[in-house]
């Protein structure tokens, strides 16, 4: 009886609790034109669009943060028709616009325009990237819901050289089993994440031709052992042959 007076009250603080949790944002965001890179220093741009503005509420602020820099933001309200209702313009790190459906608001296109920050960070694997926008729903009192957030990877003249030598080196590496270009290939991703890429691009350069030459050693063995079965083979057979033409015939 216990037992089922402890589950049932369990039950229900659970479910008391799940009534009074924030609901999350509804709001769908989406861009066909978010680049997948940029190089650090030059200018970068995209729009974002949103919808599904009030399944929760009725009026709230939209927020716009970056971290680029120079940044432009252009903000556009529309409604079912596609006419234009409002427009925000801003300049900065961050843009907030109210959002109310009683100004016939149905979609929301954000314009963002900047310049590509520099690289604070250095990773090879997931890699280095800055955030391009990301969107809060704020509501009156202060507090947030996070509705997206936009993630560009970043790189430098110098950085893209090294990232792609390792690349290759990768590739190599993978499918030759060598323990030295396995090494030397850590070693160079070591050397990019440190920002030393000249290193980078040598140990990388060094564990491929270390894998080409552990795959070209492999092959030349198996070849090798593929002959010596074949000789064995024709060996035996001769030897056999030999074997049936000196022994007794019973034919005599």
């Amino acid at each position: 009886m216990r037992s089922s007076q402890f589950i049932a009250g369990l039950f229900a603080c659970l479910l008391v609790g799940a009534l009074f949790v924030a609901p999350a944002a509804a709001v769908d965001s989406s861009s066909d034109d978010m680049p997948e890179e940029a190089e650090v220093g030059t200018t970068v741009e995209a729009t974002v669009e949103l919808t599904q503005l009030f399944d929760e509420f009725e009026q709230w602020t939209l927020r716009g943060e970056t971290n680029m820099t120079n940044v432009t933001w252009t903000v556009r309200q529309f409604d079912q028709a596609g006419n234009q209702v409002d427009q925000t313009s801003a300049d900065g790190q961050s843009v907030e616009t109210q959002v109310d459906i009683e100004d016939g608001t149905n979609r929301i296109e954000v314009e963002i325009r900047g310049t590509a920050p520099e690289i604070e960070n250095l990773s090879y694997d997931p890699p280095q990237q800055f955030r391009f926008a990301e969107f809060t729903q704020v509501r009156e009192g202060g507090t947030t819901n996070a509705i997206d957030s936009y993630e560009v990877h970043h790189y430098t003249t110098d950085s893209k050289e090294a990232r792609e030598a390792i690349d290759s080196a990768r590739e190599a590496t993978g499918s030759s089993g060598s323990g030295d270009a396995q090494e030397s290939l850590d070693s160079a991703i070591d050397a990019y994440e440190a920002g030393n890429f000249d290193n980078a691009i040598r140990n990388a350069e060094r564990a491929e031709n270390e894998a080409s030459q552990s795959a070209t050693l492999r092959t030349g063995l198996i070849v090798g052992a593929v002959v010596v079965v074949a000789l064995l083979l024709v060996g035996g057979g001769y030897y056999l042959y030999k074997s049936r033409q000196q022994g007794p015939s019973r034919l005599r």
